[in-house]
């Protein structure tokens, strides 16, 4: 599939997405895009963790923001260590911001000193309390890893946003230091536990606080 140009409701801050991972991802997500997407369907990702050997024949330019892995999870625990070292050392063959995100943050601490300049590493926090929605780790787990890691470039996303304790989320994000934050809603109508349009008032005012907060399309009906 090589580089593709972003649409629709990704990051409007990322310019490309960039996908050598193939395989199943093992989260199994509730609210997972792929499952209602057209790459669902594609036997690419299917099966075992494999590099698609074909995407590391890809130009991925310069001076682009390319999410890589945005259909997977690249550090998922489930992926050798080798295949992640190719995909990072392909990555630095270019100039180019990379952003790196994960529902299993820990396994950053490995590749840090391996990421190319200027990525970003970002993880998922849709709420500070933990539903039962996947098989990722909980999302106090994911808090505590991530806010273990020394790094400078940090992003949280906050996508679906899930029914939350304000004080303690705030307080979550505010100790994780991010550069930003990202903010959307369950734009795939899958009956999550959602918040009220109050509270998602007060928590962007909060972290506007202490750091930006990017408010994607799917919820600014609400600021």
């Amino acid at each position: 599939m090589g580089l593709n140009k972003t649409n629709g409701n990704m990051y409007p801050w990322v310019t490309h997405t960039w996908n050598p991972l193939a395989g199943q991802c093992k989260h199994e997500c509730s609210y997972c895009y792929m499952k209602r997407s057209f790459l669902g369907n594609l036997k690419k990702y299917e099966g075992e963790v494999r590099l698609f050997k074909e995407e590391l024949n890809t130009d991925l330019g310069s001076g682009n923001t390319i999410f890589v892995g945005s259909a997977t999870d690249i550090f998922g625990e489930w992926v050798p260590d080798i295949v992640i070292k190719k995909i990072l050392e392909y990555c630095k063959k270019f100039q180019n911001t990379y952003l790196y995100q994960s529902k299993n943050p820990i396994r950053f601490i490995e590749f840090i000193e391996l990421l190319p300049k200027n990525s970003i590493i970002a993880t998922t926090l849709e709420t500070n309390r933990d539903y039962n929605i996947s098989k990722a780790p909980i999302s106090s787990q994911r808090y505590l890893d991530f806010l273990s890691i020394k790094y400078p470039r940090k992003m949280v996303s906050i996508e679906p946003i899930l029914d939350f304790d304000l004080d303690e989320f705030l307080m979550w994000i505010k100790r994780i230091k991010p550069e930003f934050v990202s903010l959307g809603a369950d734009s795939k109508n899958n009956n999550l536990q959602e918040p009220s349009s109050d509270k998602i008032k007060n928590l962007i005012k909060g972290i506007k606080d202490f750091t930006e907060i990017r408010v994607k399309k799917n919820l600014k009906r609400v600021t």
